[in-house]
């Protein structure tokens, strides 16, 4: 079977798409990445040894613009593009995980009669799902409540497939320190307001024995790192621009709270290995799906849902405290997390790729 893997642009689109692609190879498919040549995923390909085409897109704005008239010619350039390379590599199916890059290709693939697999991973779909849901085989979701906004027929909650090296140690004892250890992440490009807020939370509840590990990002880490040695909180504070995938999930199996934004790939790791949060969902998310993903955690315990626009070093360090006083409260949301986790993700996408392939070679 011959798959091809689309999505991109930004880590949280890519690294499920190549988790796939890598089960696939593994299963004795062959694969290939058509992508952005503006995004991660070319770089991505290449350490994995993935083969990868490459594709000008962008993201598509307001037709109210210049600049999103522009954005429409490049998509329409690329879909062409897109369809050459199809029609030349001949695919079976093609599995796509969403983000702009992935637009053109799945247009083009359904033009030419090939089984798409959409993965949603938001509590709110994306627009490449809106647009290519109806002629899909079927959509993948991750969030339970993603499927009133959907008209499709065959959708299935596989989840998220994540990276392995995460996976791997989420089904393991759990590594726990003798002290609450508080897990920040801000994202791959880092968030200002929530290192400012982490280091000023710590500075409030220094009476509660913790230590903090902020994955400051790398644009921001050189200034957290000063203010952690300003503020006298070398001792408890710890700042890492980025962690790779086994040092996540080493820091995950560590974890007692995590203080985050709300994106799927995020939420789906905490929930693996079964962690409660305090998320801050990015203000400016498309269709504010991250405060969507935040509220289905906080609607069944699993997290304290704290907007940008009331974030502040007492209010983090309230919702902070607030768990680490209530054992109880982290073991429910543990638990309940633990039964939101689809641990076999990845296989089952695989097995529906599978019966996508076979449906249209009968």
């Amino acid at each position: 079977m011959r798959v091809a893997v689309t999505g991109g642009g930004t880590g949280g689109h890519v690294f499920p798409a190549l988790e796939v692609a890598r089960y696939s190879r593994e299963k004795g498919c062959e694969v290939w990445y058509f992508g952005s040549l503006r995004g991660m995923e070319a770089q991505a390909c290449l350490k994995e040894g993935i083969g990868f085409s490459g594709f000008p897109s962008r993201p598509l704005y307001t037709l109210k613009s210049l600049k999103g008239w522009l954005s429409l010619a490049a998509l329409l350039r690329s879909r062409a593009r897109a369809s050459r390379a199809l029609r030349q590599w001949k695919p079976d199916v093609v599995f796509s995980t969403g983000g702009y890059s992935s637009g053109p290709v799945v247009s083009a693939a359904q033009g030419l009669g090939i089984p798409t697999v959409l993965h949603e991973q938001n509590a709110i779909p994306a627009r490449t799902t809106t647009l290519f849901q109806r002629r899909a085989f079927a959509v993948c979701t991750v969030f339970e409540g993603v499927s009133k906004h959907l008209s499709h027929a065959n959708i299935l909650r596989t989840g998220m497939p994540l990276r392995r090296e995460i996976r791997s140690l989420a089904s393991g004892p759990r590594e726990r320190d003798l002290i609450p250890f508080i897990l920040i992440l801000g994202g791959s490009q880092g968030a200002l307001a929530l290192n400012e807020a982490a280091l000023g939370a710590a500075l409030r509840i220094t009476d509660l024995p913790a230590h903090w590990l902020n994955v400051a990002g790398k644009g921001a880490f050189e200034s957290a790192f000063l203010s952690v040695e300003k503020l006298g909180l070398k001792d408890c504070f710890e700042v890492m621009s980025f962690l790779d995938a086994p040092s996540m999930a080493a820091a995950y199996s560590r974890a007692t709270l995590a203080v985050c934004r709300s994106g799927a790939g995020t939420l789906s790791e905490l929930a693996a290995y079964g962690i409660p949060s305090v998320t801050i969902p990015y203000p400016t998310s498309f269709a504010d799906h991250q405060a969507a993903n935040a509220a289905e955690f906080e609607s069944f315990g699993a997290t304290q849902l704290l907007p940008q626009t009331g974030l502040s070093p007492t209010t983090l360090a309230d919702a902070v405290r607030a768990w680490l006083d209530n054992p109880e409260r982290s073991e429910d949301a543990a638990a309940v997390l633990k039964r939101w986790d689809r641990p076999k993700a990845t296989e089952d996408i695989y097995e529906l790729l599978t019966s996508a392939a076979s449906g249209a070679s009968n």
